[in-house]
């Protein structure tokens, strides 16, 4: 197994380039993740990513009739590091959080490989990816673990990365982009000069977590009040995505006088192909 700093690009997504220095460092006015207009912000992202991630959660996915947990066939909550076992614990109360078409796994499941046991915890693409921890834990130091990705998980010889955010970063930033990737309304632009965003950074607000995929889209999140915002961008040119929960929080954006590539969630709209029209 081959163990490196960046993952390798594959041809099922874009590779990234030089992330901008147009767009807002991670830290730059950084501020509590801002969810919807009913609930209450988190905590900084940097003194208690899990209670960032409580605070989106219950704000952002809708309360559900619940049923027992199941048995587990891995590790108990009690048995996981405390940042995997407060995500399950949270799933129990927002079970959305466990139904990303790429979740984190209900049950998660022990593997063995080169670089030793690992508790894989996450899948991409119907296994294409995972995301796992070394298993058992080693000693207190292990109460946060590093993350580590791996490609094609079921190769002789798969590629495998260290994420740069240990593990309760890592499950807010995961959970951000399914967030995204699951909102009922969504809207992303076509590519364009990176000046073009200047406007947007008086609207929203980084979130203090280094860019997600880094040989792919390498998205940066970003915040405002009902909305979600991922900026995949170098020097030049960069792409936006937004999520909102209800289709008038994208309206505003019309005043930018983007191009937009698609839309889901607007029925005048086709979710397949490219639209020039505005998307809401």
């Amino acid at each position: 197994m081959k163990l490196a700093t960046t993952p390798a690009p594959t041809s099922s997504m874009t590779p990234a380039t030089t992330r901008a220095s147009r767009v807002p460092s991670p830290t730059e006015g950084a501020a509590p993740i801002t969810v919807p207009r009913t609930a209450t912000p988190s905590d900084h992202v940097e003194s208690d990513p899990i209670r960032a991630l409580e605070s989106f959660a219950l704000g952002w996915f809708p309360a559900e009739e619940t049923e027992p947990a199941e048995e587990s066939t891995a590790a108990e909550p009690g048995d996981l590091p405390p940042s995997l076992a407060a995500f399950h614990r949270l799933a129990r109360l927002r079970p959305a959080l466990l139904r990303f078409p790429d979740p984190v796994l209900k049950q998660p499941e022990r593997a063995s490989g080169p670089l030793g046991d690992r508790l894989v915890f996450a899948v991409w693409h119907s296994g294409s990816m995972d995301w796992s921890i070394p298993w058992p834990p080693e000693g207190t130091s292990e109460a946060d673990p590093r993350v580590w990705h791996t490609e094609d998980p079921y190769l002789a010889n798969p590629e495998t990365t260290l994420e740069e955010e240990p593990l309760s970063r890592f499950l807010l930033q995961f959970t951000l982009y399914g967030a995204m990737n699951a909102a009922p309304y969504q809207a992303r632009t076509y590519c364009m000069p990176t000046q073009r965003l200047d406007p947007l950074w008086s609207m929203l607000r980084p979130v203090p977590l280094s860019p997600f995929l880094p040989a792919y889209e390498a998205e940066k999140f970003f915040v405002a009040p009902g909305l979600l915002a991922a900026v995949s961008s170098d020097e030049n040119e960069a792409v936006v995505t937004f999520a909102a929960l209800h289709r008038g929080t994208l309206t505003p954006l019309l005043e930018h006088g983007f191009r937009w590539i698609a839309s889901w969630g607007a029925p005048s709209i086709s979710t397949e192909g490219y639209s020039e029209d505005p998307p809401f």
